[in-house]
Formats: C-alpha cells, sequence, structure tokens
C-alpha cells in the first residue's frame, strides 16, 4: 500500500511539473524541441566524503552519485541514478548501494526544486539487510559554473533502517 501511494505522489509531481512547465512561454518550449536528443542530456555528479576520529575510533566515508536526465522542456528534467557509499568506521566496513529516479523542475536560472525516489541495498560487513525505498522532496542552489548544493526531507523511509541517519539529506555535486 505504501508503495502504491509514493508512485501516485512522484506521478502527481510529475505531471504537476510537466503542465506547469507546458504553460511557460511558447519561445522557450519551441527552443528546446528544436534540440537534438543527446543535447537535451543532463549529467549530474553528486557525492562527497571525509576521514577522522569519531570517539576515538577511526573513519572514512565516500559517497557517489551520479544521474543522467533528459531535458524535457527548459525548466524540467526527469531522469535515473545510482547510488554507493562506502563507509569505514573503526574495523566495521559498510556499503549502501542502489538507484534512483528523480524530477527536477529550475524555477529560475539558480534555484531548483527535486523530488527523488530511491531503492536501496544497507550491507555491513558481508551480510545484506535487503532493499529499502525512501522518497526525497527538496530543492537546491546553483550559482552558476555547474556547481550545485541541495537539501530534502525524507518522506519516506524505513523505520528501523534510516541509512541518512536523519530526516534529512544535504548534497552538493556539478551538472553538465
Amino acid at each position: 500500500m505504501k508503495v502504491k501511494n509514493i508512485f501516485f505522489f512522484v506521478i502527481f509531481f510529475g505531471l504537476f511539473s510537466i503542465s506547469k512547465a507546458q504553460s511557460d512561454d511558447l519561445n522557450s518550449r519551441d527552443s528546446v524541441k528544436k534540440v537534438p536528443f543527446k543535447k537535451r542530456l543532463v549529467y549530474n555528479i553528486g557525492g562527497g566524503g571525509g576521514g577522522g576520529s569519531i570517539n576515538g575510533m577511526s573513519s572514512f566515508n565516500i559517497n557517489l552519485q551520479p544521474q543522467i536526465g533528459y531535458k524535457i522542456n527548459e525548466n524540467l528534467i526527469a531522469g535515473v541514478g545510482l547510488n554507493y557509499q562506502y563507509l569505514k568506521y573503526g574495523s566495521s566496513k559498510f556499503q549502501i548501494y542502489g538507484g534512483n529516479t528523480y524530477v527536477r523542475y529550475h524555477i529560475n536560472s539558480q534555484f531548483f526544486l527535486q523530488t527523488e525516489y530511491q531503492v536501496l541495498n544497507y550491507s555491513y560487513q558481508t551480510a545484506s539487510t535487503g532493499w529499502n525505498d525512501y522518497l526525497l522532496a527538496g530543492g537546491g542552489y546553483s550559482p552558476g559554473g555547474g556547481f550545485y548544493i541541495s537539501a530534502y526531507y525524507l518522506l519516506k523511509f524505513p523505520a528501523n533502517n534510516n541509512i541518512y541517519g536523519a530526516p534529512y539529506v544535504i548534497r552538493a555535486g556539478f551538472t553538465f
């Protein structure tokens, strides 16, 4: 039942964004329609990492999230991506991997709104916890040069296995 609700939420947001985008200026829609398929593709490379000491134990974390999107019109992008995170805390090793789909609506040249649905597997050492789904909604800021920073709120996550550790997610990355 929950998966149906998430599916309808993502579809509703996507359709709302498409209908809003279709009401935009006719010239901007026509200019995108004339662009070849390959030039309508958008690539996002997000991620991060770090290291240090927590409670006297060494830690290391690396996260990579590549995405590819299709520019439906000047403001609306829909796409898919991969998620991978590796975390070592003391002698414990964790891996998180899976995929995602997203819809991004550009309010203007610097700000965007985004929903994202993720299906992720969390493994500790060699044991897997199975697949869990997450629904994020939020937005971001892109000052130029392809760089962006974004913040999301988790609308859906497993109660006993939230890999993010909080109901929000902060990201930074590049779009080209």
